[in-house]
C-alpha cells in the first residue's frame, strides 16, 4: 500500500515533548533559535510548547514568552499543546490557532499524567469546546498507552475505539495514537490498527512511536503499509513522557525522513537543515549536564 502514499507530514514535536523532561532549565533564547532553526528545515507543523503549569513542567515555564519570540513561517503550522481551559486561554492569547490536547486509555497513566480519571479528563476536553469552535482552532488529540501502559500492561483495543470514538464526537480533527513505553512490536501495531481502521478511515489518525526497545522504525513501515500519511517525531530523537518510566526517545525525525526517502515517499523537509537544529539542541543539553557536574 506504500505505493499509493506520494507524501507524509511530519509532526515535530521535539520542542514540547522533546525538552519537558530536560531537568537543565534551557534559556528562553536558546528555544527560539532551536525553533527557528526547525523552521527553516521545511517542516509542515511544529508543536512549540505546552501551557501546563510551571509546577508541573519547570522547562516550559516560558511557554508565552518562546510563542511571541519565535519567526513564524505561514506555510507552518504552529501547536500548542494545552491541559485545561486555562491553557487554552493562554494559548488563544499567544495566537495559536492549532492546539493538542490528550488523554490515555489506561487509568493509572491517566492519574499520574493528568492527575485525573480518563472520563473526568474528558470532561475537561468537552468543556473547552465552546471555546475553541468561537476561536475556529484546529484541535489535534493525543491518545497515550494505545498498546501498552508502564503500569497496567497490554491495552485491549476495544478501549481504544471507546476513546476515538469520544474524540472525534467533539471535533477533533486529527488523532495520535501514542505507544507510549515503546513497547509494541509490529505485530501488535498491526493488529490494532486493523481493528481501528475497520471503524475509522486512516486520514484520522497520526503515529507517535517511541523508540524505547527498537521498534519505532518496523511500526512505522506497518503504519505506512496500513495508510498513515502523519507521523509524529523529534529531531535527534529527543524527549519522551515524564510519566511513563524508562520510556525515554522519541523516534528521531531523521529516521522517519530517512524511512520515506527509501520508498519514495516526499515529505518536503531538508533532512541537513533538521538534522543541524538537532545537534544545536542536543549540543545545549550536552553542555546544561556538563555546566551542572
Amino acid at each position: 500500500m506504500t505505493d499509493n502514499i506520494k507524501q507524509v507530514r511530519i509532526v515535530e514535536v521535539g520542542p514540547r515533548d522533546g525538552l519537558q523532561n530536560i531537568s537543565s532549565i534551557i534559556s528562553t533564547k536558546k528555544k527560539v533559535e532551536y525553533i527557528n532553526r526547525l523552521t527553516k528545515s521545511g517542516l509542515p507543523e511544529i508543536e512549540v510548547t505546552s501551557f501546563v503549569s510551571p509546577k508541573w513542567v519547570p522547562q516550559l515555564a516560558d511557554s508565552f514568552e518562546v510563542s511571541n519570540s519565535i519567526t513564524k513561517d505561514p506555510s507552518i503550522t504552529y501547536t500548542a499543546l494545552i491541559p485545561n481551559q486555562r491553557g487554552l486561554d493562554r494559548a488563544i492569547d499567544a495566537g495559536y490557532t492549532s492546539i493538542a490536547v490528550l488523554t490515555a486509555t489506561s487509568e493509572t497513566f491517566s492519574q499520574k499524567n493528568t492527575n485525573c480519571s480518563i472520563s473526568d479528563g474528558l470532561k475537561v476536553l468537552k468543556s473547552m469546546v465552546p471555546s475553541w469552535s468561537k476561536s475556529s482552532l484546529r484541535v489535534r488529540g493525543y491518545i497515550s498507552t494505545v498498546w501498552h501502559c508502564p503500569y497496567e500492561g497490554a491495552i485491549n483495543a476495544k478501549s481504544v475505539l471507546t476513546i476515538i470514538d469520544q474524540l472525534l464526537d467533539i471535533g477533533i480533527s486529527e488523532i495520535s495514537l501514542g505507544d507510549t513505553i515503546g513497547k509494541a512490536t509490529p505485530d501488535e501495531i498491526k493488529r490494532t490498527l486493523e481493528t481501528i481502521l475497520y471503524r475509522f478511515d486512516a486520514s484520522h489518525f497520526a503515529f507517535h512511536m517511541h523508540d524505547t526497545f527498537g521498534h519505532a522504525e518496523e511500526n512505522i513501515h506497518v503504519g505506512l503499509e496500513m495508510g498513515i500519511t502523519t507521523y509524529d517525531s523529534s529531531a535527534g530523537g529527543l524527549g519522551g513522557c515524564p510519566y511513563a518510566p524508562g520510556a525515554s526517545g522519541n523516534v528521531a525525525t531523521e529516521s522517519v525522513i530517512s524511512i520515506c526517502e527509501s520508498l519514495g515517499i516526499h515529505t518536503g523537509v531538508d533532512k541537513n537543515l533538521l538534522k543541524s537544529a538537532g545537534d544545536y539542541m542536543i549540543g545545549v543539553i550536552d553542555q546544561g549536564v556538563f555546566e551542572r557536574a
